[in-house]
């Protein structure tokens, strides 16, 4: 079975002294399968970019929502320290992960530098009719409030739906920005849930066996490797 489809049976996750991680997180604010992320207005999957049609509902393993760092080294992940964000680990800050000389940063068309570290949330998802697997990976400020939304939404639901998965169709909003006009974010809504293992397989892929795979990044330890 996929990682959306084999999720611990029951749906519920320990509430320790009141605390919730998932209202936590939606206050504040994978995995596998075909990387999903929101570009100028659109939806989209893949090296290719290709556009997901607004209205897509894919199934949520909100329980393997994770979040912390990913350092990006020419235009790879080189090392990935991120945490199931029900594990109760809070991301390190920014100063505890070295690699701080700006001189040594590599830079932008412009030729600015830019920090090789990238605060990320990767929320895995699937196609529940085809079993299709998606990471849907969230850096800029508008997907993480994305996530942050579908975490305060999802935190009020899920104690009363056992052994149920939340349905999300994909979304956008606007907002008028006052230099660069009208801009979209991506919106994540809970339209449906269905039950906890009814996902089916990821369709098999092929492999070229004359296709160059990128090195895996080096994770740390307590976080799954999610490439």
């Amino acid at each position: 079975m996929n990682e959306v489809s084999t999720i611990e049976r029951g749906g519920s996750v320990a509430v320790q002294n009141g605390y919730d991680p998932f209202a936590a997180y939606g206050q504040e604010a994978a995995n596998g399968g075909t990387f999903l992320k929101f570009n100028k207005g659109e939806w989209q999957a893949g090296q290719n970019s290709d556009e997901v049609p607004l209205g897509t509902l894919l199934v949520a393993n909100m329980q393997e929502l994770s979040i912390g760092w990913i350092r990006w080294e020419n235009g790879s992940p080189a090392e990935r320290r991120l945490n199931l964000l029900t594990s109760g680990v809070k991301p390190e800050r920014r100063d505890e992960l070295g690699y701080d000389d700006q001189t040594e940063w590599e830079t932008n068309d412009d030729g600015d530098p830019q920090d090789p570290w990238n605060f990320t949330n990767e929320l895995p998802m699937a196609d529940p009719k085809t079993g299709t697997q998606y990471t849907f990976s969230a850096s800029s400020k508008g997907s993480i409030g994305c996530i942050g939304n579908v975490c305060k939404t999802y935190a009020r639901l899920y104690k009363d739906k056992p052994g149920l998965v939340p349905v999300m169709e994909l979304k956008r909003d606007s907002y008028i920005h006052r230099k660069h006009g009208k801009l979209y974010v991506p919106v994540l809504e809970i339209v449906d849930w269905v039950e906890n293992g009814s996902v089916p397989d990821a369709p098999a892929k092929e492999e070229d066996p004359q296709e160059e795979k990128p090195a895996a990044a080096k994770t740390t330890a307590g976080s799954k490797a999610r490439f």
